[in-house]
């Protein structure tokens, strides 16, 4: 990993159990100290959520693993470039957000 990136993910307990933890120490990954539940600033949320609309319009199910695995590697590979540019450039306005409400929810 470039030594210049850190990993950002949400503190939610899973995320920050022991063998995690490890993992990121063993493999030199550093991650940044962030609050859990940080949503309002997380724009990958947002893409999880572009991401299940496309993968499950009007309630689909799959019948295997195998067939939902095909589909979100499908609709992954058609998320356009210009969609990640728009969320990682909104980072600004989400933190402006953030900073206004002190810290409580945005319309992010």
């Amino acid at each position: 990993m470039a030594k210049n990136w850190i990993y950002q993910q949400d503190n939610a307990s899973i995320h920050r159990a022991h063998e995690t933890r490890t993992w990121f120490k063993d493999h030199g990954v550093d991650d940044l100290d962030w609050p859990a539940r940080p949503s309002d600033l997380n724009p990958i949320e947002n893409l999880w959520a572009i991401l299940e609309r496309t993968v499950y319009p009007s309630a689909r199910q799959f019948l295997s693993t195998k067939d939902l695995t095909s589909c979100i590697m499908e609709c992954w590979e058609k998320i356009e470039d210009e969609v990640l540019h728009n969320l990682v450039a909104s980072m600004p306005r989400r933190c402006a957000a953030v900073m206004v409400k002190q810290g409580s929810k945005t319309k992010y």
